[in-house]
């Protein structure tokens, strides 16, 4: 369940909008490798989407454990990854903050994407935004517009992250991270193979009409060498065994989420006792006025297979 207080998201407009975005896409999405919405709805003073549950936790925390992962393992995850941005793209949706912290692993093991508020419903945009490290050039330079070929961007900086362990521009500020992503030449370990050294070369190409994907599309990535092996109906449709099976002890197991969620206190997200009421849309107090309630209006949703 993602809980948010509406008297934060009020105060900035573009956060508002961005939760709007997320639900609309959520709403609109439906694959294998992306979270389910079942749910929306909201009481007066939060906003509630009801998600689907991947008790096998986050893949950064895999990582973290592991340092890096070996070819076959980055190759399974980077399929999955690369199917759910495909659909994305499909349909006109820029995911824009694609990184390990984003990749949930179910009790089996598959991936799944979650957190779209970042995301961008159009083919090209020049909004700033995404995690810094995983930032494409043609972001940073806000002269100009961009489209998904950011999300190739992105793709390669996790292909560099699960193989190496780190990702390829770092620097000790912000500044210092955006020349590096600008200005910084690219140096790949020699333990990597060729096929995984041109991947990562061809999809961090700082000028984005060269970049691997950008003439093609998803086919040119798919027909890449490094994936040569890869079944793509196979993987679709959950036939390829997953590297890492998660230690799960029932559907309600949260052993493999971070203390800092699991451990929070269920008074700060307690559900008004007038929720949902005729009276509660024209409630004012000191947190949120009805002119504000207004933006949040329409987010409700019930999926309808489970109707």
């Amino acid at each position: 369940m993602k809980v948010l207080k509406k008297a934060t998201l009020v105060l900035h407009v573009k956060d508002a909008e961005h939760t709007k975005t997320e639900r609309q896409i959520l709403e609109e999405v439906r694959h294998p490798f992306i979270v389910d919405l079942y749910y929306a709805f909201q009481t007066k003073e939060r906003l509630f989407l009801i998600l689907t549950f991947a008790c096998g936790g986050e893949l950064f925390n895999y990582l973290q454990k592991e340092k890096m992962f070996d070819e076959d393992t980055t190759r399974f995850y980077l399929s999955e990854i690369f199917l759910a941005l495909d659909h994305l793209h499909s349909l006109g949706i820029i995911y824009r903050d694609l990184k390990p912290e984003n990749i949930l692993l179910d009790h089996e093991g598959h991936t799944l994407l979650t957190d779209f508020g970042l995301s961008k419903v159009s083919l090209e945009t020049k909004t700033v935004c995404g995690s810094l490290e995983y930032m494409a050039p043609e972001i940073i330079l806000t002269e100009i517009s961009y489209d998904k070929s950011v999300d190739y961007w992105s793709f390669g900086i996790m292909c560099h992250d699960l193989l190496i362990g780190r990702t390829p521009f770092n620097g000790n500020n912000r500044k210092k991270v955006m020349e590096a992503i600008l200005k910084k030449k690219l140096t790949l370990p020699n333990y990597l193979t060729a096929s995984a050294k041109d991947l990562i070369i061809r999809l961090l190409r700082k000028n984005p009409a060269v970049r691997l994907g950008s003439k093609n599309g998803a086919q040119e990535v798919k027909n890449h060498v490094f994936f040569r092996k890869v079944d793509w109906n196979k993987v679709y449709n959950k036939e390829t065994t997953p590297p890492i099976i998660p230690n799960v002890n029932g559907p309600d197991d949260l052993s493999n989420f971070s203390n800092q969620f699991t451990e929070m206190s269920t008074d700060s997200i307690m559900i008004d006792s007038n929720m949902g009421s005729k009276n509660s849309l024209n409630h004012s107090d000191n947190s949120i006025n009805s002119s504000k309630y207004n933006l949040f209006r329409g987010f409700s949703f019930v999926a309808d297979h489970i109707i």
